[in-house]
C-alpha cells in the first residue's frame, strides 16, 4: 500500500521523514510510515501517476481516486488553516484509500492563531465528519504536534477557494508547471494577507479589498475567504489582459462581488477608496521613480487606518525605501511580515517552527528582511 510524504522542496526531505520517521514523535508505532515511504514535493516539474524515489513527483499531479493508503504532510509544506488549505486538505482525502488517512502536523492553539496554521480545534471544526453526538469523528489526535484525518460517515464541505477550478480543470496530459507554481504561491501569499486583515482590522469588521497588478487570484480568494470579513474586492489590471480570466476562479454567486478595473502606463485611478490595496510583484522594468509615485498613487487611495500590503524586491534597498517614506505621510506607520509563515517580525524574537532548517531561515529573514511583506498604514 503506497504512502506518500510531501515536501516544501527537496531540501527539506530528510528533515520531513525524520519528523514522522523518529520514535521520538511516534513512540507507540500509531503513524509509524512504511519503509516505502514515498517523498513528493511542490515545485517538482516531473508530473507521474506512479511516483517513486527515483525521481521525485509533483503532488499537484492529478493523482485519481484511492491512489494511497495514507499520505503524509510534511513539516516544511507551507499549509495554512484557511479556505485554500482546506481546499487542499480536501483533495489529500479524496486521493486516500477508505481506510487510510492524511497525517499533518498541527500547532499548539496559540501557535496555531499567530502563523494562520492549522490547530486541533481549527482542524476538529473545518473537517469534523459526525453529526452532533452519533458517528466517529475523523480527526485523531495521535501524539505531539502530530494529527490525522480519516474518511468519516460524511465528506467535508467544499471550501470556496481558487484552488478548487486548478484541481477540477488540471488534467494529466496537460500539467503546466507555470500554473502549478501560480496557485501554490497564491496559497501561501493570500494566508498571509487573510492574517495582516485579521491582525489590523479583526475578523467580522467589514473591510474592502483591492490588488493592483495581479491575475485575479489572490483577489479571488480573500473574497472567498471564511476568516475575514471582505465585502467588496476589486481587481485592478493593466491593459491588454483578458477580463475574462480573472472571475473563473469565483463561484457563479460571487462574481459580481469582484470588480475589475484598468489602468495603463503606471497611472492608476481609483473609483473608490479601500481599506487594504496589495500590491505583490508588480514592478518590472520600471525605475525606483516610478514605483514611488505608484506606491504614492496607491497610498492616497487608502482609507483612513486603511493599509498597503507591498512585496518586492526594491524595499531591500534601504535608500529606496526612505526616498518612499519621505513622499508619503508623516503619520505612516510601517511593519514587515514573514514570506514564509503569516507572522509579524519582530526584531527582538525570532518565530518559531518545528522545521529547524525553516527556523534558520526565518531567523535570517528576520535579521535581513529581505523580500519581506511589507505593510505600510495610513494615520
Amino acid at each position: 500500500m503506497k504512502e506518500i510524504l510531501i515536501h516544501k522542496s527537496d531540501n527539506y526531505i530528510e528533515e520531513d521523514r525524520d519528523y514522522y520517521c523518529s520514535d521520538i514523535r511516534d513512540k507507540h508505532g500509531m503513524i509509524q510510515p512504511s519503509d516505502n515511504l514515498v517523498s513528493v514535493t511542490c515545485d517538482s516539474k516531473v508530473f507521474k501517476s506512479n511516483p517513486t524515489n527515483d525521481q521525485i513527483c509533483s503532488i499537484y499531479y492529478p493523482f485519481e481516486k484511492g491512489s494511497f493508503h495514507r499520505i503524509y504532510v510534511g513539516i516544511s509544506f507551507p499549509l495554512f488553516a484557511n479556505n485554500w488549505g482546506a481546499a487542499f486538505l480536501r483533495h489529500l482525502m479524496y486521493l486516500i484509500e477508505p481506510e487510510g488517512g492524511v497525517i499533518l502536523p498541527v500547532y499548539a492553539e496559540r501557535q496555531g492563531v499567530e502563523k494562520n496554521y492549522w490547530s486541533r480545534s481549527s482542524l476538529e471544526v473545518t473537517f469534523q465528519s459526525r453529526q452532533k453526538w452519533w458517528g466517529m469523528s475523523n480527526i485523531w489526535a495521535e501524539n505531539d504536534g502530530v494529527m490525522s484525518m480519516r474518511i468519516g460517515k460524511k465528506q467535508p464541505p467544499k471550501k470556496n477557494s481558487s484552488l478548487n477550478h486548478f484541481l477540477e480543470n488540471i488534467s494529466s496530459s496537460d500539467s503546466n508547471i507555470g500554473d502549478v507554481i501560480k496557485h501554490h504561491t497564491n496559497g501561501i501569499i493570500s494566508a498571509i494577507v487573510e492574517q495582516i486583515i485579521i491582525n489590523y482590522f479583526g475578523r467580522t469588521k467589514a473591510v474592502s479589498f483591492c490588488d493592483i497588478g495581479g491575475d485575479g487570484l489572490l483577489s479571488s480568494e480573500i473574497l472567498m475567504s471564511d476568516y475575514v470579513n471582505v465585502t467588496k474586492s476589486t481587481e485592478i489590471i493593466s491593459e491588454g489582459v483578458d477580463v475574462n480570466n480573472i472571475k473563473k476562479y469565483l463561484p457563479s454567486n460571487l462574481k459580481n462581488k469582484l470588480n475589475i478595473n484598468s489602468y495603463k502606463s503606471n497611472q492608476v485611478e481609483f473609483n473608490d477608496q479601500y481599506d487594504v490595496i496589495s500590491m505583490v510583484n508588480i514592478f518590472d522594468q520600471i525605475s525606483d521613480k516610478e514605483k514611488i509615485n505608484f506606491i504614492i498613487q496607491a497610498y492616497d487611495g487608502l482609507n483612513n487606518n486603511g493599509i498597503l500590503v507591498i512585496k518586492d524586491k526594491s524595499f531591500n534597498n534601504i535608500k529606496f525605501t526612505q526616498d518612499l517614506f519621505n513622499n508619503l505621510s508623516d503619520n505612516l506607520e510601517h511593519s514587515q511580515y514573514s514570506s514564509i509563515v503569516a507572522t509579524k517580525h519582530n526584531e527582538k524574537k525570532n518565530i518559531a517552527h518545528y522545521s529547524d532548517i525553516i527556523f534558520n531561515e526565518l531567523k535570517s529573514e528576520n535579521s535581513t528582511r529581505n523580500d519581506v511583506i511589507n505593510v505600510l498604514q495610513k494615520k
